[in-house]
């Protein structure tokens, strides 16, 4: 177990073990939204025709098969005026996560109370992701699909929103020893991973075969699984 104090790092991350909660979401908000701040000279209204566009392409074709004259297409704008925004596909294709986990972040905020449980808040950020993927089911497919999977990823402003939505779970399991549900004896960051990809997987299966076919309860109905075999499991470890 990592000392009391601070928890071990994940993904090269270090948490606080003392850190505020609402402190914590405004960072993750906060970081994802600027990582995808531009240059006040630039067209917002250009930059945004451009993410639609590459998000329809990067759906549909996939990010190695995409080409920037297809994007630019799509787009209605010169291809030129395209690599005035983005140097390359790869960097437009990791724009897109960090703007979509921002408002997946916003709307995790702004659906708490602040009367929740550490519990009912993980079921929450489990249900919530399901959904979001739900809705924006192309962002979802170029994420899970194609950008959390790739090891291009390393050392960019993607891997820390992909490091940062594990930050929840984590600080929210630490608070779920303190509730009794969480054994103190297993590793947080062993258990957060099959947490995650527990949810991520049922998101992924979704995205492949439409199955199940409500993704939300779905998803719900997995967080109330694995709550409850944490649940179980302090029980044999107390």
């Amino acid at each position: 177990m990592p000392k009391a104090g601070k928890l071990a790092p994940a993904g090269g991350v270090e948490v606080a073990a003392g850190d505020d909660w609402d402190i914590l979401l405004a960072e993750i908000t906060d970081r994802s939204r600027r990582g995808t701040e531009r240059k006040q000279d630039r067209s917002k209204r250009t930059e945004q025709q451009i993410l639609t566009a590459a998000l329809r392409v990067f759906a549909r074709d996939g990010i190695s098969r995409s080409r920037i004259a297809d994007i630019a297409a799509e787009s209605g704008i010169s291809t030129s005026t395209l690599y005035e925004y983005y140097k390359s596909k790869e960097d437009l294709a990791y724009d897109l996560p960090l703007k979509n986990l921002s408002a997946f972040f916003e709307s995790y905020r702004d659906a708490l109370t602040g009367e929740e449980s550490a519990r009912e808040r993980l079921v929450l950020y489990l249900t919530l992701s399901a959904d979001y993927a739900r809705e924006h089911a192309d962002w979802a497919r170029l994420f899970y699909l194609e950008i959390w999977p790739s090891v291009l990823v390393v050392d960019t402003e993607v891997q820390t929103s992909i490091n940062d939505f594990a930050k929840p779970v984590i600080k929210l399991l630490e608070e779920g020893i303190s509730e009794g549900w969480v054994s103190p004896k297993q590793n947080l960051y062993e258990t957060a991973a099959l947490i995650i990809g527990g949810s991520s997987q049922l998101i992924i299966t979704w995205l492949l075969y439409r199955k199940p076919k409500n993704l939300t309860k779905a998803g719900s109905e997995m967080a109330e699984r694995l709550v409850r075999l944490l649940e179980a499991e302090a029980k044999l470890d107390g």
